[in-house]
């Protein structure tokens, strides 16, 4: 015969083998920052306000000229509508690159990326 602590061991261990793991809930938090990073929201977001620290930087005779682009690697890339505006801006390059690490750091910036350089091109378009 079994003795009785061990028929209750027994016992234990089917109903344990029996039961399954249920997760807690996902956080709200963590689940509208997973949405927004799978839809792209953020990026759309971090793009819109570069381009108004862009405009702001340059002023609005040379941002009518320019489109900031995206930040790679610390590079951000300008398109340029012609080659006298990027040689321009390729003169004012250092002063360029300091005054928009400032203002993206005086603004809430969710990606944190500091620019070190600006990369120039004339729109072939």
């Amino acid at each position: 015969m079994i003795d009785k602590a061990k028929a209750e061991q027994l016992l234990l261990d089917d109903l344990k083998n029996k039961q399954r793991y249920i997760p807690l809930p996902a956080k709200m938090d963590r689940l509208v920052s997973e949405l927004l990073t799978r839809r792209g929201y953020a990026r759309v977001k971090a793009a819109s306000q570069l381009t108004g620290i862009w405009d702001e930087v340059v002023g609005k005779r040379i941002a009518g000229m320019t489109t900031a682009g995206t930040i790679r690697r610390g590079t951000l890339e300008v398109t340029c509508k012609n080659s006298a505006v990027m040689q321009e801006l390729a003169f004012q390059k250092h002063t360029l690159v300091t005054k928009l690490n400032e203002k993206m750091g005086s603004k809430t910036n969710q990606t944190n990326q500091q620019i070190m350089d600006l990369k120039l091109r004339v729109d072939t378009r």
